[in-house]
């Protein structure tokens, strides 16, 4: 029989305690509600979409509780469009952004984030494009509220004035194929975007063209300069200083053919990017667009420009070399199998540093993610999230004493896994040049022999928990308090195929009030549910809720593995054996003012 030990800190018992107390609590004198006027939640993916019609405008809610918003317009391909949005009520300083993807739901542009209002627009070319609304939200636990409207219009691009003869196959912007003829041209004021450019080449000149823009910044400054709304183009962008000096390139970016940087401005002035096809000759048709932003200020501007281009660039001083990956969009791609050292001096110089990171994945595969080496006071945090950018779970520590975090997760999709890797908070600034960690993703295949920890003593071998995403009804899981401890291995799944067996599950929740690591008499926790699903089919076995002992049992049917879940904290564990008898365990702790 396998017997699990799940600890919890006491953070998620008390959510569990007053969660539907804190769903109807609102600050006191503000009547904003958390109803929309608009739109029809939910609509956290990009499955659940709403419509909203062209020209069309539509409202919506984010808050602490839902972050996330996705529209989807149809189109027609070929002329320009604009959204934006505009924040109607805002409650706790929150700060929105919108993100437009393609019908493959590609990411093709980002606004920049504002507290009251922003806009992207692109030519179509294809017949639909969906648009994400995000928060930005302090680190915080206040109630944090915003009603905004996005507006979708039609229009035509206003032209920039230029030297150039109109109508003609080139684009509006030529001639500019060298910095001394894009310093002629009107400055780009950042943050901007300049749309349906194209390399065919200026008035019969021979060779394949080049594109320059001169930008106005100022010292001290981050910049990034993005192409999108490529087609039938590959660009490769340069960044010139004023001395016509590269200061970085990039190729591709991100799993397309669009190109970005970041640098940092060493003067007043303008800065010089180049853009050149990879694709060698494309005719006018063959567009492409251009948005540079500037991201801010560092607290201690650098000597001299810096950016980084490539996965090896370090940046300010001290940066490991994957950044920046402080976002989803900026995620990092690992692989398995390999050791990644990286530490916590965040991007841009200031702030807390989120580390993301991007593993592959497909179905019916086991991955394993797990901090290793930890710095002296470093103490990591791992939140996982699926393909839609959703939490899955996560860990803080892996035992008691060990501030480490691991996380496995049986994979049930096709796409990206995200892995968030941050300290919480709980490393001071001061300590940041010390801050160094390793990361490291393994993969297993379900009823092989894989490798385990060091078995505790008179113990057996420590076992991660194998989790995954819960259906869309699913409550969110607490990832910073969740630990697991195994304390015995499951059986490996047989290799030929599996008949239907019966197997038994028991469950028991439980406050441990007297810390003795033994659930006691009047310490189980009632009401919590549980779901048995067999994995290969998805299919429902059982379900249930803990009775007042925090104890349930059930025993179901099936030929391969079972999944046993329980939503609130995110939890899912496959069951390989005959049985499985797990134990979800919330310890005690201090209260203000002392005991227990």
């Amino acid at each position: 029989m396998k017997r699990q030990l799940i600890v919890l800190g006491l953070a998620a018992f008390a959510v569990l305690a007053f969660a539907s107390i804190s769903a109807t609590v609102a600050a006191p004198g503000n009547t904003l509600l958390l109803q929309s006027t608009g739109e029809n939640e939910p609509n956290d993916y990009f499955s659940q979409a709403n419509l909203v019609s062209i020209p069309g405008y539509i409202n919506g809610v984010v808050s602490n509780t839902d972050t996330l918003d996705y529209f989807v317009m149809n189109n027609q391909v070929g002329p320009q469009y604009q959204a934006s949005f505009a924040v109607l009520e805002n409650m706790g300083d929150v700060q929105l952004i919108m993100r437009l993807y393609d019908a493959n739901r590609d990411l093709i542009k980002t606004s920049s984030a504002s507290s009251s209002n922003a806009s992207v627009s692109w030519t179509s070319y294809a017949a639909s494009h969906y648009i994400r609304i995000e928060a930005l939200l302090p680190n915080t636990t206040t109630q944090r509220i915003a009603r905004y409207r996005v507006d979708i219009d039609e229009f035509s691009a206003t032209p920039t004035p230029t030297n150039t003869p109109s109508p003609t196959p080139w684009d509006k912007y030529e001639p500019n194929d060298t910095a001394s003829e894009a310093a002629a041209k009107p400055e780009l004021m950042p943050p901007v975007t300049v749309e349906d450019l194209n390399f065919y080449p200026y008035s019969g000149r021979a060779g394949q063209d080049q594109d320059w823009f001169a930008v106005r910044v100022k010292t001290g400054r981050w910049y990034e300069a993005t192409t999108g709304d490529l087609r039938n183009v590959d660009t490769y962008m340069e960044i010139h200083d004023q001395n016509d000096i590269a200061l970085a390139s990039n190729d591709d970016y991100g799993d397309g053919y669009a190109s970005q940087i970041k640098w940092q401005a060493s003067y007043d002035g303008n800065y010089y990017i180049k853009i050149t096809n990879g694709s060698g000759y494309s005719g006018s048709d063959d567009t492409y667009s251009l948005t540079v932003e500037e991201l801010g200020a560092t607290a201690t501007p650098t000597q001299g420009p810096t950016s980084t281009p490539q996965p090896t660039a370090t940046g300010i001083p001290g940066l490991d070399q994957y950044e920046p990956n402080y976002d989803f969009d900026h995620a990092t791609t690992i692989a398995t199998g390999i050791t990644y050292d990286a530490n916590f001096i965040p991007w841009g110089g200031g702030g807390e540093d989120n580390d993301f990171y991007k593993l592959w994945v497909k179905p019916g595969l086991h991955f394993t993610c797990e901090t290793l080496e930890l710095a002296p006071g470093v103490d990591t945090n791992m939140i996982v999230y699926d393909g839609n950018r959703s939490g899955i779970g996560g860990n803080d520590d892996v035992t008691l004493g060990d501030y480490r975090s691991r996380f496995a997760y049986f994979s049930t999709y096709v796409g990206w896994l995200y892995v968030l890797v941050g300290h919480g908070g709980r490393l001071p600034a001061s300590e940041l040049k010390n801050s160094s960690y390793k990361l490291r993703c393994e993969l297993g295949v379900p009823g092989q022999a894989t490798a385990t920890s060091t078995p505790e003593p008179g113990g057996a071998p420590e076992t991660p928990s194998t989790e995954e995403p819960e259906p869309a009804t699913a409550t969110p899981a607490l990832p910073a308090e969740l630990t697991v401890r195994a304390l015995t291995t499951p059986t490996p799944a047989p290799a030929t195929t599996p008949v239907p067996r019966f197997i038994p599950i028991s469950l028991l929740v439980y406050y441990d009030a007297v810390d003795d690591q033994q659930p006691g008499a009047g310490e189980g926790i009632a009401g919590i549910s549980a779901q048995a699903y067999e994995v290969a089919t998805n299919q429902l076995l059982a379900q249930g809720f803990t009775d007042a002992q925090g104890s349930l049992e059930f025993t179901v049917t099936a030929q391969g593995l079972v999944r046993v879940s329980v939503p609130f904290f995110g939890f899912s564990q496959l069951v390989a054996g005959k049985s499985a008898t797990i134990y979800l365990r919330v310890p005690p702790q201090a209260l203000p003012g002392g005991g227990l």
